[in-house]
């Protein structure tokens, strides 16, 4: 089956430098230095030379240190290189030695910077609990992902990583067994980004007219530069109002007496400041915010020297979250018991189908019988019970013969080789430019791509949608469909959207 992954990458690519853009100055030259040097990264990127790419967002970040987008890209690229699973790392190739735990440290700091950027970056958020979860801080990385989860309830990646935990969990009952770091209490109160008492104090003091603007703005300020707040850079203060609208007492009276919620209230001054309502003064100067945000980056690095230190100490067995880094290792280790392409092309070996007439509704009945190999160990979907759902979409279907009877299809599974007119294997190797899936028109192996490099250079595993959908597909051309013209069918030649389980940028 043919896939135009190459031009959804580039769509995608084109996408996500748009939101990277339009994040930051409205300036024309601003963008176009920006597309230009985002554009230079993207293409070693998605080949898997990370190093290259990381080159180049350092220099994007030398003119744009406060750039969430380009914090989480290189923390990406730094996290795919701990992998051995990517398009730049083949096993011919002269490759120095590499350190998994400080390359996942590393990947842990720029996520954490864009966080404290962007505190609702959800790629962010996942990043960090597939950080932790690489150091085998479970519990630690199910409060990120939690946190992703409530800012995207339907985030996909953000469900699967906790189902991975979830699995983890009763795998080795980290309930009873997990020793996890313990985390310093400075840096926990930091991250809880609390209201405190007197903020909230001198709201209903405000609205009461006991202390003046000034002292409540500086409540508002605090929770700004301490991130409880979140605000847009592209505030306005030339137009901003010189007293603040008399109503706004009304909602602060009413958040102090607990009438409204905080997220409501807080919720609302970030509108009024973004649009100019309330003036408030928080720092602009670029390379103050880039020590604060160096400063706050170094502690966090000291709290993951701990982990690592008690990962030695403990000698802590980690399992990833992400299954794709054992799925493909394992794969390549026994790659000759799902590569099958051998036989691709003798399909006069295969047994013909059985065609036989109902005899009750005077139509052809076509069986197939289908040999199904394992799937690749590791794999956290079972597939096999999936393909049941690409039998039933065609066996629900009613054919037109040449003598003007119907025809339908029956699938049957066998455990024979020999018996069976379909075999179908699971593969992850590259079957040629854009192709997903392989079959031989009539009879023969139906080859099903369960994942691919195609979302961050590293192997990442399809969503179990998209191997469903390359399953039915290929199972089409099995019994003797071609392909269709018309975009909605499930024979026509391109998916139009590959989903990845895991890929934290899906």
């Amino acid at each position: 089956m043919r896939s135009m992954i190459e031009n959804s990458i580039k769509l995608f690519m084109i996408f996500f430098l748009t939101t990277v853009l339009l994040a930051g100055s409205a300036l024309a030259q601003d963008t176009d230095d920006r597309t230009k040097l985002f554009a230079e990264a993207q293409e070693p990127f998605l080949k898997g030379e990370y190093e290259k790419a990381i080159k180049i967002f350092d220099e994007i970040l030398e003119i744009y240190p406060t750039d969430s987008k380009i914090f989480e890209m290189k923390g990406l690229a730094l996290s795919n290189l701990r992998l051995e699973s990517t398009l730049a790392m083949q096993p011919q190739q002269n490759v120095s030695p590499r350190d998994p735990s400080n390359f996942n440290k590393l990947s842990m700091l720029e996520f954490y910077k864009a966080l404290e950027i962007n505190p609702n970056s959800v790629l962010a958020l996942n990043g960090m609990g597939l950080g932790f979860g690489n150091f085998g801080e479970y519990s630690e990385a199910e409060q990120y992902f939690k946190k992703a989860l409530k800012i995207d309830p339907d985030n996909e990646i953000t469900q699967n990583y906790l189902y991975s935990l979830e699995k983890l969990r009763e795998k080795y009952s980290l309930n009873i067994f997990e020793n996890p770091t313990n985390k310093p209490d400075f840096l926990q109160k930091i991250e809880e980004r609390t209201i405190p008492y007197w903020v909230k104090n001198n709201a209903g003091w405000w609205a009461e007219d006991k202390i003046s603007d000034d002292d409540f703005i500086a409540g508002i300020e605090y929770l700004i530069k301490n991130k409880i707040i979140s605000i847009s850079s592209q505030n306005n203060k030339e137009n901003s109002f010189d007293v603040i609208p008399s109503w706004v007492k009304n909602n602060a009276e009413w958040w102090s007496a607990g009438q409204i919620s905080d997220d409501d209230f807080l919720s609302g001054i970030k509108y009024l400041i973004e649009n100019s309502v309330i003036k408030v003064n928080v720092p602009t100067n670029s390379e103050l915010v880039q020590k604060e945000l160096e400063r706050k980056a170094w502690n966090f690095e000291q709290y993951l020297k701990d982990i690592q230190n008690d990962i030695k100490n403990q000698n802590r067995y980690v399992e990833n979250i992400n299954p794709s880094e054992y799925v493909i290792v394992k794969y390549w280790k026994d790659y000759h018991k799902w590569n099958l392409e051998q036989y691709l092309n003798k399909p006069e070996i295969f047994p013909d189908r059985n065609v036989w007439i109902d005899p009750e509704t005077d139509r052809y009945v076509i069986e197939y019988k289908v040999y199904i190999n394992d799937q690749p160990h590791g794999m956290p979907i079972d597939h096999v019970s999936t393909l049941e759902n690409s039998f039933n979409f065609w066996e629900k279907y009613e054919f037109n013969t040449t003598d003007g009877k119907k025809a339908g299809v029956n699938f049957d599974i066998t455990g024979t080789k020999g018996d069976a007119n379909v075999w179908v294997t699971w593969v992850v190797r590259n079957l040629g430019e854009d192709v997903l899936g392989h079959a031989t028109i009539g009879k023969g192996v139906v080859e099903v791509v369960i994942g691919s490099y195609g979302c961050d250079g590293s192997f990442q595993l399809f969503g179990v949608d998209t191997v469903e959908q390359i399953m039915t597909h290929e199972l089409g051309h099995s019994i003797s469909l071609g392909h269709s013209t018309n975009p909605e069918s499930m024979m026509y030649p391109s998916i139009s959207n590959t989903d990845y389980a895991y890929c934290l940028l899906n």
